[in-house]
């Protein structure tokens, strides 16, 4: 009964919507919690936003659009109208790199798509969009948690980054001159992007709503320079976005980045990506605003649980690439472990040392969590309070046919480790197929010959009927 209230809190405080408030006080409310450095840095990203706000007024044929302050603010947890896609505070560098993206964008439009490859290069050329600009943190990062925040989800959140990269982080009662994290609750879920200086301790803003684990590790990603899945330079391969759902002054958090600002680090999209916003963000009225190419991912999208796989991965590329000096070789996308160089760290329904192995099931799983369809289907009764992760092998493709089922469900996104997640395609290091609630009837057939299907019941009485057949 407690399980079942606590998710019932968290889903009305993760859906929760500020009450109504203007523009010009929602900058206030923003700013007054921040720290000096941190102030300093909000008011000149708000001078930015002005700018960009216009540029991109331009870009989209929008005319005598006035700035008005006292307009009424879009504003919930994770969307702020004040501030860069929603939760990020950009430092001069980001922004000076934006801005100039868009003055390109306008330029361009004027000229067609050929001229703004060119003008593209010639920027490049120009240093002005020099890759990894910002700062990059030494370790361990200082920071301290100030009064408002539970000690206890700071703490596990940033403990699961050190145990899958090598970011390393020391707790401090204050900090005072020298650069580092101040974790406090502010307004909202937000963060300044990227390291703002080299004696500055900037804000990451952890307000009433924002303790799950993924959200915390989120805006950490932020102030670690990373970016939102949604504005990756390939993101349109992937997502289908209905602007006429967004508000025209929150269309801006739409605009990916075409140049070295957004550095994929080689990693592919993932739909499951703690960094990617869900199917309705910034949506004015109810309807989806990001719809995924791949239909099967839409209550995937959105993620609030916890980084995956592919988001230490790719803090891995970005800052520890030279931790391991040994030529190991990792399958299935794993990649070295850099607190065990030697080792690879591998996709979570994988492991042994060069990630070719399979986990093994607790006793209240079954007897057994791998099979080979021949002839005959196989059906699995997944039940109570367990992870389990089932391998299901054919010499052809493998249909999976839902049957019975009471899993988990926090809302209209899925989240990851919460109820049962297919990894259907030929590529395991990808976060799979979430589903939750009832899926009485759904199918999904595998990409190759192989797939894997983990169940978390969250209490007792969560259960799924699993039926697998060759086809």
């Amino acid at each position: 009964m407690k399980t079942i209230i606590h998710i019932l809190i968290l889903i009305l405080t993760i859906t929760n919507v500020f009450e109504a408030i203007t523009r010009e006080e929602l900058q206030k409310e923003t700013r007054k919690s921040l720290n000096k450095d941190s102030k300093d840095i909000f008011d000149n990203h708000i001078k930015s936003m002005s700018e960009l706000n216009k540029l991109n007024d331009k870009l989209h044929n929008r005319t005598n659009v006035k700035d008005d302050k006292n307009k009424e603010a879009n504003e919930s947890l994770m969307e702020n109208s004040e501030l860069y896609q929603g939760d990020m505070i950009l430092t001069p560098n980001h922004a000076h790199v934006i801005i100039e993206e868009a003055k390109l964008k306008v330029e361009a439009k004027k000229h067609g798509n050929s001229s703004y490859k060119d003008m593209i290069e010639k920027m490049k050329k120009l240093k002005v969009f020099k890759k990894n600009m910002q700062l990059k943190w030494d370790f361990p990062i200082p920071y301290y948690i100030d009064y408002g925040v539970n000690p206890s989800h700071v703490l596990a959140a940033l403990k699961d980054i050190e145990d899958n990269t090598c970011i390393r982080f020391k707790r401090y009662g204050r900090l005072y001159g020298m650069a580092g994290l101040r974790y406090y609750q502010g307004r909202g879920c937000n963060s300044v992007v990227g390291r703002a200086g080299k004696d500055k301790v900037q804000d990451i803003s952890i307000g009433r709503g924002c303790e799950m684990m993924g959200i915390i590790q989120h805006e950490t990603l932020h102030a670690l320079g990373f970016f939102h899945e949604q504005s990756r330079p390939d993101r349109n391969q992937y997502l289908t976005i209905l602007l006429n759902n967004v508000a025209p002054n929150m269309r801006n958090n739409y605009e990916i980045f075409n140049t070295d600002q957004s550095d994929t680090f080689g990693i592919p999209y993932n739909y499951g990506s703690a960094m990617q916003y869900d199917k309705k963000a910034f949506s004015y009225n109810g309807r989806e605003t990001m719809i995924p190419k791949n239909p099967l991912y839409l209550n995937t999208i959105g993620n609030k649980a916890r980084l995956q796989f592919l988001d230490f991965k790719m803090v891995n590329r970005a800052y520890c690439s030279e931790k391991c000096k040994s030529s190991i070789k990792c399958e299935n996308g794993g990649y070295e472990d850099p607190n065990k160089c030697g080792i690879c760290k591998c996709p979570y329904t994988l492991g042994g040392r060069t990630c070719t192995e399979y986990l093994k099931n607790p006793p209240s799983c079954g007897a057994k969590n791998t099979y080979t369809l021949e002839g005959e289907p196989v059906t699995i009764k997944a039940q109570g309070k367990v992870d389990c992760v089932y391998y299901i092998k054919s010499n052809r493709k493998v249909r999976l046919i839902m049957g019975d089922s009471n899993l988990a469900s926090r809302g209209e996104a899925c989240y990851s480790g919460d109820a049962l997640e297919v990894q259907y395609l030929n590529d395991k290091s990808l976060t799979g197929v979430m589903y939750c609630g009832k899926v009485n009837g759904k199918t999904i057939t595998s990409e190759g010959s192989l797939m894997i299907v983990k169940y978390t019941g969250t209490v007792n009485f969560n259960y799924v009927v699993l039926k697998f057949e060759s086809v």
